[in-house]
């Protein structure tokens, strides 16, 4: 579990309902069955409309791995690995490394040391490996990009909410007693898109978004360090390249 996702949502939404009680009001004020069938209605609605069905079905994968921590080696642990593989080549062969190479278990790094092992040319390599990285970043960006529009189109709907509740304030302005449930369906259903779009669908954008930069960037560590490796490059220069790459990245 990923306790950062976790607790930044738990805090977001506490703090909202701390606020709510200490406001005097009580919560029944804050319920409204038509503000949320306008936000979560409508958002779900735009949603669907908007992206593929496959697409769709990815989204309770991508809130699971917004909310798993991942379990892969950091990237100084990455660079050390690879430079290993590096030196069990010069010193013994391409094919010492075949055993522990299948026992991987990130796959990014098992094909691509998978392709070393298979004596794939490094001209040949590299470009496989981009081009596998390039469709992964593109799926990542994908679910991105779906709960970014989520996020946007539930502050949108708030608007319209709130729209739809003046029209029938100003409606009723003769019925002193319609006046007040209008008045709640503009102004809740502008809270309801706010919190939607801002403690659910932002932080899940967010966080897919930090954790498919590191990804890449792993991607990337793997494939320079495979591409070295298949050029038959000096251990020197494949630990000063991996090594300036990780001084290059912010802590």
């Amino acid at each position: 579990m990923d306790k950062g996702t976790l607790g930044g949502i738990i805090a977001g939404w506490s703090f909202v309902i701390l606020a709510i009680a200490l406001g005097g009001a009580g919560f029944g004020a804050y319920i409204d069955i038509p503000s949320l069938i306008i936000v979560v209605g409508g958002t779900l609605a735009v949603t669907a409309g908007q992206f593929e069905v496959n697409e769709l079905k990815r989204m309770t994968p991508a809130i699971k791995v917004a909310f798993n921590e991942v379990k892969t080696e950091s990237l100084p642990e990455l660079v050390e690995k690879i430079i290993f593989y590096a030196t069990e080549v010069k010193k013994h062969g391409v094919m010492h490394i075949e055993q522990k190479v299948m026992q991987e278990n990130n796959p990014f790094l098992k094909e691509a040391f998978q392709l070393i092992v298979d004596g794939t040319k490094p001209e040949v390599l590299e470009p496989l490996l981009e081009l596998k990285m390039e469709h992964m970043e593109k799926r990542h960006g994908i679910m991105i990009g779906l709960f970014g529009n989520m996020g946007g189109t539930a502050g949108s709907m708030g608007m319209i909410g709130t729209l739809v509740g003046l029209v029938a304030m100003l409606a009723n302005l003769s019925d002193p007693a319609a006046v007040g449930p209008a008045m709640a369906v503009a102004l809740i259903t502008t809270m309801y898109g706010a919190l939607i779009g801002t403690l659910f669908a932002g932080v899940i954008e967010n966080k897919l978004a930090r954790k498919n930069d590191i990804e890449i960037t792993a991607c990337e560590v793997i494939i320079s360090g495979a591409s070295m490796i298949a050029a038959e490059e000096s251990i020197g220069n494949i630990k000063m390249k991996l090594n300036s790459i990780l001084v290059e990245l912010p802590e």
